[in-house]
C-alpha cells in the first residue's frame, strides 16, 4: 500500500539534509533550533518515543512556512530527553513548527499503519499504539489536510497495485502531497499560498524521483513497486534531466517567496544541498557530508 511515505520498502524522506560544513555557525544553530522545536511538539502531541520518527524534511517544512510568515522566532533554552547534560536552543510557540510537528505525527503514523496491514509488523502495531492518542488529536484537528493526504497516498496504492511504470504519474501523485502540507490553514495571503503549493509540489516530485532511482536494486531484489523498474528508465542521464529541471522549478518558487527570515540558509538547501543530494545518489561520491548532529 503506502510504500512511498516513509522509511522500509520504498522510503521518501530524509533527502532534504542540511550539510553543515556548507552553513555559518548562525545558520546551524537556527536550523536545530527549529528541528529541536518540531521534536518537542512531537513529544507534546504524541509521544517522547515518537520524538525518534522526526526528519529533516519535516524540519525543513516548519523552517519554510515559519520564516515565511514571521520575522521573528521565540528561542528558549532548556535539556531534553537526547542531550540531558547541556541546554538546546528551540523554536518554541511558533504554529509553523507545531504544524509541521502535527503532520510528521500523521505521516509516522500512516507508515506504521501500511507497515502493519502489509507484514503483520509487530513493530508498526506497537508504534501506532505509541502514537495512537496522538495520531487521533491532530488527525482531527488537521482534518483537511489528512482527507487530502489520505487520498493521494490511496491513490498512489492504486497505481502500484496496477504496476504503473509512468514515473511521471506516479511522482505527481506524491508531489500533491507536499504541495498540501505546505500550503496549511495558517497561510492566509492567496499569492504566498499559490507560491507555496508550487514549491511543495516541485520538492515532492524530486523527492519522488530521486527515492525511486536510489532504490533501483533493492527493489529489483525484492520485487517492490518501483516505475523506474519496471519502465526499464534506469539511465541516470536521463533521470539527472528531469530532476534538475524540477530543481530549476523549486528554485523559481523559492525567489518568489518573500521570506521574513533564514533566506539565505533555506537557499542554501535548495540550490546546493538538494543539488549535492542529487549528484551523490545518481553517481556516487565518497566523500562524506557533516550533517546535524
Amino acid at each position: 500500500m503506502y510504500d512511498n511515505i516513509g522509511k522500509g520498502k520504498g522510503a521518501v524522506f530524509g533527502y532534504v539534509t542540511p550539510d553543515k560544513g556548507g552553513l555559518t555557525e548562525a545558520e546551524y544553530e537556527s536550523f536545530r533550533a527549529v528541528y529541536c522545536g518540531v521534536c518537542r511538539e512531537i513529544g507534546k502531541k504524541a509521544s517522547q518515543a515518537a520524538r525518534m520518527g522526526l526528519s529533516y524534511d519535516i524540519t525543513f517544512l516548519a523552517m519554510v512556512l515559519s520564516s515565511a510568515l514571521y520575522a521573528d522566532a521565540e528561542i528558549k533554552e532548556a535539556a531534553c530527553i537526547a542531550h540531558p547534560v547541556k541546554k538546546r536552543a528551540y523554536c518554541s510557540d511558533d504554529e509553523a513548527v507545531g504544524y509541521a510537528a502535527a503532520v510528521g505525527v500523521l505521516l509516522q503514523y500512516l507508515k506504521l499503519a501500511d507497515d502493519w496491514h502489509d507484514d503483520r509488523s509487530i513493530k508498526a502495531l506497537f508504534g501506532m499504539l505509541v502514537l495512537y492518542k496522538g495520531y487521533r488529536k491532530v488527525k482531527k484537528k488537521y482534518s483537511r489536510e489528512f482527507s487530502e493526504i489520505k487520498k493521494r497516498l490511496d491513490e498512489l496504492s492504486r497505481l502500484e497495485e496496477g504496476g504503473c511504470a509512468s514515473v511521471d504519474m506516479a511522482a505527481d501523485t506524491f508531489a500533491g502531497i507536499l504541495e498540501i502540507l505546505f500550503t496549511p490553514g495558517l497561510v492566509k495571503d492567496d499569492a504566498l499560498r499559490r507560491t507555496l503549493a508550487w514549491f511543495g509540489y516541485n520538492l515532492g516530485r524530486w523527492i519522488y524521483i530521486i527515492d525511486a532511482y536510489n532504490d533501483i536494486e533493492d527493489d529489483r531484489k525484492s520485487g517492490s513497486y518501483n516505475p523506474l523498474v519496471i519502465s526499464d528508465h534506469t539511465d541516470p542521464g536521463d533521470i539527472e534531466l528531469s530532476l534538475t529541471l524540477t530543481l530549476g522549478n523549486i528554485a523559481s518558487a523559492y525567489d518568489l517567496i518573500g521570506f521574513k527570515r533564514n533566506r539565505e540558509l533555506i537557499g542554501k538547501i535548495v540550490y546546493i544541498g538538494l543539488k549535492e543530494k542529487q549528484k551523490t545518489i545518481l553517481y556516487g561520491n565518497n566523500d562524506e557530508k557533516k550533517v546535524m548532529q
